[in-house]
């Protein structure tokens, strides 16, 4: 029987992650699942939406539990390791588990973690070698096959911020003005995700409904999660972030305050305006006369 796995309790979640739409493995003249043993730290809240999230819908799901032997895990093509802050015991954990199962080890933390992810995604499916079915592995189908688009994880070929995340400020409208500081400690990697997508991207067609299927959540849901996280609506980020850059542009007399507009991502010259007066407390052209102009 195998070892026990008290080396992950406390420190980890754990799940065997099997892919039933993937080409299978030939194992004793049966067809199985493609499976990897999926770790993550226990403080992570929703050990399962994550997978789900990396790895599509279409996954089987077993968390092991401390008394289990570790059969389950048998067969694992690879260890992934998801941590957003590296525990001590790290690399204890890992190696019991190479040592056990004789797999490769991926660890990923939260900046890199849906490129990871997808390469996950297509080390199951051949598509990163373009190879086909060789050796001991058994494919029973050719390991050419595209990616199934609907098990994406978040998207990993668009350009996303990667500073530290900037102070994103506004000052809420109404008889009290209160500030409100959007936080740069996040805590789910999807608002994380939303906040460096618009940062990068703020030029671009963004709204709420678009960020959300990215991250493959509901509208409604994304926007609940958004706010928690960071302290602000999405739409109100979203603006303030093309506000805080158009100041910087209005500094540059190079450009038209229209051209600015366009710049920021606003689809009008009249919206910026009107924007730009809302949150600034002046028209943009008078913000640009200003000597010394508050950023």
């Amino acid at each position: 029987m195998r070892e026990r796995l008290e080396p992950i309790e406390g420190a980890w979640n754990s799940f065997v992650v099997e892919f039933p739409s993937y080409p299978k493995l030939i194992s004793s003249g049966r067809e199985e699942y493609q499976k990897i043993l999926f770790l993550c730290a226990a403080a992570e809240k929703n050990p399962a939406e994550l997978c789900f999230a990396f790895f599509g819908p279409q996954i089987l799901l077993h968390q092991l539990r401390s008394d289990e032997d570790g059969s389950l895990v048998d067969g694992a093509r690879l260890i992934f390791a998801y941590a957003a802050e590296i525990p001590g015991n790290l690399k204890a954990s890992l190696d019991h588990f190479q040592e056990s199962y004789n797999a490769p080890v991926l660890v990923s933390q939260r900046a890199n973690v849906q490129k990871s992810a997808q390469h996950v995604l297509e080390f199951l499916q051949g598509t990163r070698a373009g190879e086909t079915a060789t050796g001991g592995d058994g494919f029973s189908d050719s390991r050419t096959a595209q990616l199934d688009v609907g098990l994406a994880p978040l998207p990993s070929d668009v350009g996303l911020w990667s500073d530290p995340l900037p102070e994103v400020s506004l000052v809420e409208t109404g008889e009290n003005g209160e500030m409100i500081v959007a936080t740069t400690e996040i805590q789910d990697y999807r608002a994380e995700y939303a906040c460096r997508y618009v940062l990068k991207n703020f030029k671009q067609g963004i709204n709420r409904d678009k960020m959300a299927e990215m991250v493959h959540l509901s509208p409604g849901y994304f926007s609940n999660l958004f706010r928690v996280e960071i302290g602000m609506s999405f739409s109100d980020y979203l603006i303030q972030v093309r506000i805080d850059n158009a100041k910087k542009l209005l500094r540059r007399f190079d450009l038209s305050v229209e051209e600015v507009s366009k710049e920021c991502g606003f689809n009008s010259l009249a919206h910026f305006s009107r924007t730009f007066k809302d949150r600034c407390g002046m028209p943009p052209l008078k913000y640009r006369k200003m000597p010394n102009p508050v950023a």
